[in-house]
C-alpha cells in the first residue's frame, strides 16, 4: 500500500540532524510515511578542495579515489545509523530511503533541488555539523527556508517533545494554510491541538501617546475577539474533519503581551506543545521577509521545539 505522506530529511551526521531523524519517527504514523534520508556529500574535505588542482612537483600526490571512497564509507555508516533509528520507531525498512548524492550546486541549493520530487515536508536540523554551537539557526536551515517555498520546512530542535501541536493563528490566509497542513499530516490518536491567537494592543504600552480614546480601544478589542473566536470556532471544524478528538482541541486569545513570537514559543513551552506550526507572511521582494517578522522570531526564540515554518 502506498504511503500517505513523503517526508524528506536532510542528515549531516550532527546530532542536530539525528535529533530531527528521531522527531520525525515519532511524530509521524510508521504505517502511513515514507521517508527519505539525503545526504549531500563534497568531493573532497574541505582542506583538500583548494589542492586538488594545484600542480607541483612538490606536492604529494593527493589520492582523490581513496579520500571519496572513505567519505562515502563513512556516509554510508551514518545514514545507516539514522535508518535504524526509524526503524527501531517502528518504519519497516523498505519505507525509508536513503539517498548519498555528491554536491553539485551547493549543499542547500541540492537538498532544495530534491524538495521538487512530490515531498510533503522538509526537514532539518536546528544546527548542521559546519555551524559554530552559539548559532541560534545554521546556515544550511536558514537557506532551505528561505528557498523552500512549495513546502512546509521543519526546523528541529534538541529532542522536542513529539506529542502535541501548538499553531500560532490569526486568522489570516496563511493562519489556516498552517490548520490545513496540521490536518493533512499530523492526526494522530492522544494528540492535543492548540489554537493561540495573540491580541494586539492598539495603544501601545510602551507609547504615552494614545491613538483611540480607551473606550473606543475596548470596543476593537471586544469586536476582533469575537471575529477571531469565529475564525477559530472554523479551524477547529477543520481540525476535527480531519480526525483530531474535539475533546483535545484547545483555542486560547492571549492578552496583555508585547511579543507575539515570544508569546507563542513561551505558551508552547510552559504547556508542553512540542512542535510548533506557524504560517509565512506576506510577499516582499526581499527574500528574508518571505517567512515574516513573527515566523522569524518563534523560530528564534524556540530553541528546543520543532517549528514547522508552512
Amino acid at each position: 500500500m502506498a504511503k500517505a505522506h513523503k517526508m524528506l530529511i536532510a542528515v549531516d551526521g550532527s546530532e542536530s540532524s539525528m535529533d530531527a531523524v528521531r522527531y520525525v519517527g515519532s511524530f509521524h504514523d510508521p504505517e502511513k510515511t515514507a521517508i527519505t534520508l539525503v545526504h549531500v556529500m563534497a568531493d573532497l574535505p574541505e582542506a583538500l578542495e583548494g589542492l586538488k588542482n594545484i600542480k607541483s612537483s612538490d606536492a604529494p600526490a593527493i589520492e582523490i579515489t581513496h579520500w571519496y571512497s572513505q567519505m562515502n564509507e563513512n556516509a554510508e555508516k551514518m545514514m545507516r545509523s539514522a535508518q535504524t533509528i526509524l526503524t527501531d520507531a517502528g518504519y519497516d525498512q523498505t519505507a525509508v530511503e536513503i539517498k548519498i548524492q555528491k554536491r553539485l550546486a551547493g549543499v542547500a541549493k541540492d537538498i532544495i533541488a530534491e524538495s521538487e520530487k512530490g515531498y510533503d515536508a522538509v526537514v532539518v536540523g536546528r544546527r548542521g555539523m559546519k555551524d559554530p554551537t552559539d548559532i541560534i539557526v545554521g546556515a544550511t536551515a536558514y537557506r532551505m527556508m528561505s528557498g523552500i517555498l512549495h513546502l512546509p520546512v521543519v526546523v528541529v530542535g534538541s529532542q522536542p517533545d513529539s506529542n502535541h501541536v501548538l499553531i500560532g493563528f490569526d486568522g489570516s490566509e496563511n493562519a489556516f494554510k498552517a490548520v490545513d497542513c496540521v490536518c493533512s499530516l499530523m492526526p494522530k490518536a492522544g494528540r492535543k491541538v492548540m489554537l493561540c491567537h495573540v491580541a494586539q494592543k492598539i495603544n501601545s504600552p510602551m507609547d504615552d501617546r494614545k491613538v483611540f480614546s480607551d473606550e473606543q480601544e475596548k470596543a476593537w478589542e471586544a469586536q476582533s475577539r469575537r471575529q477571531m473566536m469565529d475564525l477559530m470556532g472554523k479551524a477547529e471544524k477543520r481540525l476535527v474533519t480531519a480526525g483530531f478528538d474535539p475533546g483535545l482541541i484547545v483555542s486560547e486569545i492571549l492578552e496583555g503581551t508585547v511579543s507575539r513570537a515570544v508569546a507563542i514559543a513561551k505558551t508552547a513551552e510552559i504547556r508542553g506543545y512540542g512542535t510548533i506550526v506557524t504560517g509565512r507572511r506576506g510577499l516582499s521582494v526581499i527574500r528574508d521577509f518571505l517567512m515574516g517578522r513573527v515566523s522569524m522570531k518563534v523560530l528564534h526564540r524556540a530553541h528546543e521545539m520543532a517549528v514547522w515554518i508552512v
